[in-house]
């Protein structure tokens, strides 16, 4: 639902106050992979839940690998409760923050990234556990994900 602000001779309706009220609603995130296999959940688990505040869209997601999640062969995307706005310039995008805990490693900080007019979120990290280079996390990306390996993602951006 787009905001538009307020405008002379508005009435105050439930939906109206609903949309400016930050509640946070759950949703389930749909989880893909940009190229080649796909992912599968198997017996993970995946939420999320976001917040409306006027134009703005708050977001946080977690993923909790299990015993059969498969981890597919491109970038993972997470599915937003709604598209981003269009930022003016190509390329631009809004950013927040992701960290990826491999239990029997480390903590892996990165950053999340929506693009323009984008309905997905990526996150993606300077650097990696092998020293790959800086990238969109996937299968191998900030390192070998496996069962109880988990990322979580918060953000906030402008929706259409």
């Amino acid at each position: 639902m787009a905001y538009t602000g307020w405008l002379a001779g508005m009435r105050t309706t439930a939906a109206r106050l609903n949309l400016i009220s930050g509640i946070w609603t759950t949703y389930t995130p749909t989880w893909t992979s940009s190229t080649g296999a796909a992912v599968s959940l198997g017996n993970g688990t995946l939420e999320g839940e976001y917040a409306l505040s006027g134009g703005v869209c708050r977001v946080r997601i977690s993923l909790v690998a299990g015993s059969t999640t498969t981890f597919g062969g491109g970038q993972f995307r997470f599915a937003l409760p709604f598209a981003a706005a269009s930022l003016g310039a190509a390329g631009m995008s809004y950013l927040g923050t992701a960290v990826a805990l491999d239990p029997g490693g480390a903590y892996y900080p990165g950053a999340a990234r929506v693009l323009s007019g984008d309905a997905y979120v990526m996150a993606l990290s300077p650097t990696s556990a092998t020293g790959a280079t800086a990238g969109e996390w996937n299968a191998a990306r900030p390192f070998t994900w496996g069962n109880t390996d988990n990322l979580s993602i918060s953000l906030a951006y402008k929706h259409v």
